[in-house]
């Protein structure tokens, strides 16, 4: 992958519903996320129209909430990469994407579930193929963004249960592809 750096303010209007952003942070916690998981991401996420705001929707420490994509790029300490659907998702899958991620606003952060994620990389363990959408009562970032690409018929892993998706199975999916790291400055 060649890494792009793209202004925010050139390619914003060009950001789909649905499209993935994945974090590479620099703070603590997301270096040991990084480590744990054998990954360059800590972090994922998901972009969604609000009218005239691009939104991201993302599973963090507070739970299931929203967030416009510019205060994330703006306060976020490390890089943002966009990734899109590499086959053509009509507008009405992609309001299907957001009106599931909608749905689970408001839910917990699952710290027992990423905990016991975060263990199963450490020890290499097997991951459970077994993939359907699941209404969770608590959710971790990428398991997130997985269940929202499967509530419109897209597996973004096959063979991997959205359940034991980390940032770095989403990246690596065939059905993406890179865009770009978003900057508000070069």
């Amino acid at each position: 992958m060649n890494v792009k750096t793209v202004l925010y303010q050139n390619v914003r209007a060009d950001i789909l519903d649905g499209d993935v952003l994945l974090y590479r942070g620099t703070g603590f916690f997301a270096k040991m996320i990084q480590v744990v998981t054998r990954s360059k991401y800590s972090h994922t996420g998901v972009a969604a129209w609000w009218n005239n705001r691009l939104m991201v929707l993302e599973a963090v420490n507070r739970g299931v909430m929203v967030t416009p994509l510019s205060k994330n790029i703006e306060s976020y300490h490390g890089d943002i990469e966009w990734y899109s659907a590499k086959s053509h998702l009509s507008s009405k899958r992609r309001s299907d994407m957001v009106d599931f991620a909608q749905q689970e606003l408001g839910k917990a952060y699952d710290y027992l579930k990423a905990f016991w994620l975060g263990l199963a990389f450490l020890l290499r363990r097997p991951k459970d193929p077994n993939d359907a959408l699941i209404k969770a009562t608590k959710l971790f970032c990428s398991f997130y963004v997985a269940q929202i690409y499967n509530s419109v018929g897209i597996d973004l892993q096959p063979g991997l249960s959205d359940r034991h998706m980390a940032p770095e199975d989403i990246s690596t999916s065939s059905k993406l592809i890179y865009r770009g790291i978003l900057k508000r400055e070069i």
